[in-house]
């Protein structure tokens, strides 16, 4: 069992959490969707829920006032035994992306994995590129926070730290790996990181000039699914 864990605090991006979750071709899975907004409107979400087969998608709302690491661990807490993918509300998650995460940690390449390298599309600049090249099939200690895939038993060891701002992934990856627990990078494909023009929408207000100084392009397209799956 999958169990996809998407935290949100924009009722906006309801469409594309359903869509993520539905596009993957991994059967054995389930979703936990987190709303961590007051103002949000759980009954939406609920009504969308109830058209899967019950418990398969489930809501929860948690106060606006509880950081992303509290809202992961009750979500956690609440699925059941096995891999736990955590999902962003606003990015790009081919039909094959929890295939390759569960086969790879399946194989034993680590009880950990995810993206290293990835792509990311700037939406203002129809531009989509590639981060952190050379990333790719090998063990490291980073990767995206929207990509992390793991088995819930490395969560029951190190649940994520509650009280961080920012830095939550990123801190939650650094007690594994300290502790000796291997990350190992995938491919980049079947996943896009969205970038909007309005970089304050984001958690990471890197500007987008200093972004793309970063990576490498692609190519100019409006239409980026076909380049990456």
């Amino acid at each position: 069992m999958i169990t996809v864990i998407a935290c949100t605090m924009r009722s906006s991006c309801m469409d594309n959490i359903f869509e993520n979750y539905d596009r993957q071709l991994w059967k054995n899975k389930q979703m936990i969707i987190v709303l961590n907004n007051d103002k949000m409107d759980i009954e939406a979400y609920q009504e969308r829920a109830s058209q899967y087969p019950e418990n398969e998608v489930r809501v929860f709302q948690l106060p606006q006032k509880y950081k992303l690491g509290k809202c992961l661990n009750y979500a956690i807490q609440a699925a059941e035994d096995g891999l736990i993918a955590k999902f962003d509300d606003d990015d790009y998650y081919g039909p094959k992306f929890l295939r390759e995460a569960a086969r790879a940690i399946k194989r034993g390449k680590a009880p950990i994995v995810g993206k290293n390298a990835a792509f990311l599309y700037f939406k203002g600049k129809h531009a989509l590129m590639v981060f952190r090249r050379g990333g790719e099939w090998k063990y490291t200690r980073s990767i995206k926070g929207g990509t992390l895939v793991f088995r819930k038993s490395v969560w029951k060891r190190v649940p994520f730290p509650e009280f961080k701002k920012v830095g939550t992934d990123s801190g939650w990856l650094g007690r594994c790996f300290r502790r000796g627990i291997r990350i190992y990078s995938l491919s980049k494909r079947h996943y896009v990181c969205i970038r909007r023009a309005n970089n304050n929408s984001h958690t990471q207000k890197k500007s987008t000039r200093r972004y793309m100084s970063q990576c490498r392009l692609v190519r100019r397209t409006k239409y980026f699914s076909r380049y990456v799956n």
